[in-house]
């Protein structure tokens, strides 16, 4: 797939800002819970922290209206909630804007009580549900295989809330208001998001669930030749579909979208700068970085860095069906 960079902005940004948010939410119910706040995560840090959540989450959504051909027909995007995820994530998203900007007013003026506590909870699980929705968008695509995997709304849960958890943690050192000490949660979500990316690329990378010619013209094991007998194995002689011509002889919609041509060596790059930035550095700087808001301002930028880095192949990566009748020997 030809990757489009208002997407990418799109699911990078709003993903780390319903991330923040889920994380704050979750951070937030903890301490109400156990009726205490935390030294290094006060109202007013927790504040500072939803505001850029916030504003994260609004310029994905406007960023995602660009790669539209027609941004008028925006609001369509609302009228198919039951067989549409696409229209599951706007509506949830705009129900998550709602709550959260409700929810965020509640930690300015440092509310207390059940209001608080009911806000924290929706704004965690409509956080979910939106980066949810989001994956399932590129998930239930049948034709392409790399997408369509249950190691996709994965990614995009776990990826969300870690680059999330990474601002939030940079976002208190930043204001001065960080602590010592290596916090195990946040430890152990950035190994589960390297575990869950590992097995995404591994499933992707191997042939299981790939399509060839034959399988996308219904005969899975290929064509028999009229008048073909069986084999004395008991198998059938086997003539394998042959393109006699590629889908069109010159660029169409299709080609430009669908014919996206990733080179092996700039794959390999982009998944070590995936791995730099945006995993070893942040976990690196938790375990042994320096605790001043300079290295925290750059940790947060090199998790962005790395975590667009994967989304452009995640889009890049992608090999649609239709690439068989233009030469492709599978997908």
């Amino acid at each position: 797939m030809k990757p489009a960079l208002s997407v990418i902005f799109f699911t990078v940004a709003s993903g780390a800002g319903l991330g923040l948010f889920a994380w704050l939410a979750a951070f937030d119910l903890f301490t109400l819970l156990r009726g205490t706040e935390s030294a290094g995560m006060q109202p007013v840090s927790m504040a500072r922290a939803a505001l850029v959540a916030y504003v994260l989450v609004v310029a994905g959504l406007c960023a995602s209206t660009l790669h539209l051909a027609n941004k008028k027909n925006a609001w369509r995007s609302f009228t198919r909630f039951r067989s549409s995820w696409l229209s599951r994530e706007a509506v949830f998203a705009v129900a998550f804007l709602v709550v959260a900007l409700v929810y965020t007013a509640l930690l300015v003026v440092d509310g207390r009580g059940a209001l608080r506590w009911a806000a924290a909870l929706v704004v965690l699980v409509l956080a979910v549900t939106v980066l949810v929705c989001t994956a399932m968008i590129y998930a239930s695509l049948k034709p392409i295989r790399q997408w369509h995997t249950c190691w996709t709304p994965a990614t995009y849960v776990v990826l969300g809330v870690w680059s999330g958890a990474v601002i939030a943690r940079c976002l208190r050192f930043a204001a001065g208001t960080g602590i010592d000490g290596i916090p195990l949660a946040l430890l152990t979500l950035g190994v589960a998001a390297a575990i869950v990316k590992l097995m995404y690329w591994r499933t992707i990378d191997g042939e299981a669930g790939s399509i060839t010619m034959e399988q996308a013209l219904g005969v899975s094991h290929g064509v028999g030749p009229p008048g073909s007998r069986p084999a004395p194995g008991g198998g059938a002689t086997v003539m394998r579909a042959r393109l006699l011509d590629t889908g069109h002889t010159h660029g169409t919609f299709l080609t430009d979208e669908f014919g996206f041509a990733l080179a092996r060596r700039r794959r390999g790059m982009l998944r070590a700068a995936f791995w730099i930035f945006a995993m070893a550095i942040p976990l690196a700087w938790l375990v042994l970085g320096p605790r001043d808001s300079a290295v925290a301002v750059v940790v947060a930028i090199a998790c962005i860095g790395g975590l667009l880095a994967e989304r452009w192949l995640f889009f890049a990566e992608a090999r649609h069906t239709v690439r068989l009748f233009h030469g492709d020997a599978r997908t």
